[in-house]
């Protein structure tokens, strides 16, 4: 790894404490799970910093956040979320209804494509209607394409990754308030 951007602390800077969280999340502090963005940048921070075997994760956070900020709350919601991350995708981040009915709709719809499209092709050796065959056949693939582009940067890219959200889910988290 290129020296230049090797770290021996791991550690984030943070705006607010609230850049960790999903920001529509309702739940109290310590039951929220993490943002993507945050969890990739603790993953990334993390990859930076293992091989000089840090002891902690040192949030700095402005000083102004420290009377709103319950330390504890915030420690326990980055351990448990990292602890899930660890395990199955499934876990840290469900597909939503939408996403589970789009993915459902894909299927079926690539499967009534597949049968049209080649009903089409063995009725007929006419090019026309084998462009036509070829389209509809096209409109099935485009269906899986978001349950496609999720298997590719979401739950391939964590399968390899959470060994490395284990290595630090029990890590000490520590607040520096600048």
């Amino acid at each position: 790894m290129d020296e230049r951007f090797e770290r021996s602390e791991f550690a984030i800077r943070l705006s607010s404490v609230d850049d960790l969280f999903e920001p529509f999340d309702a739940r109290p502090i310590a039951q929220r799970p993490l943002n993507y963005e945050a969890r990739m940048s603790l993953l990334d921070q993390w990859e930076l910093s293992r091989d000089a075997e840090p002891s902690s994760l040192t949030l700095y956070v402005p000083e102004g956040e420290r009377a709103n900020t319950d330390e504890t709350a915030v420690k326990e919601a980055i351990r448990s979320d990292v602890t899930l991350a660890s395990g199955s995708l499934r876990d840290v981040d469900p597909l939503t209804r939408s996403e589970q009915i789009a993915a459902w709709i894909g299927i079926v719809l690539l499967f009534v494509c597949i049968i049209a499209s080649t009903a089409i092709d063995r009725a007929t050796d006419e090019i026309v209607l084998q462009g036509v065959s070829q389209a509809i056949l096209l409109l099935g693939w485009v269906a899986l394409w978001d349950p496609a582009a999720r298997l590719v940067t979401q739950i391939m890219p964590h399968f390899f990754n959470r060994r490395r959200f284990a290595e630090f889910a029990d890590i000490d988290v520590r607040f520096n308030w600048i």
